[in-house]
């Protein structure tokens, strides 16, 4: 009985975990003023210190070169901006972004 009991607690766990990751907070919804954009097809917001992409928040790191260093937990991201354009660079790739109403 009290192994039942144990593996029904940690399949409840696991259950209430993967909701929190998947149920949008508004940590990772980006506000209504935000800039959005839409790079390669997956969809960019920037507000003040932050950066939304693929459902996750980014903080703002520092400036270097003409780009915006974001990171969220061990991911990074930059976004270039020249003239009015920009560019998202994600890992080894760099996609053209858009704006997007």
């Amino acid at each position: 009985m009290r192994k039942i009991t144990t593996i029904i607690g940690l399949f409840a766990g696991l259950l209430l975990l993967s909701a929190c990751n998947v149920i949008p907070t508004p940590l990772n919804t980006p506000p209504d003023t935000a800039q959005k954009f839409v790079c390669g097809g997956e969809k960019l917001a920037l507000d003040g210190d932050y950066a939304w992409y693929n459902g996750r928040r980014y903080s703002y790191q520092n400036m270097s070169g003409g780009q915006a260093l974001y990171r969220y937990h061990s991911s990074n991201l930059a976004v270039k901006k020249t003239g009015n354009d920009r560019t998202l660079l994600v890992e080894l790739s760099a996609k053209p972004c858009v704006a997007a109403n």
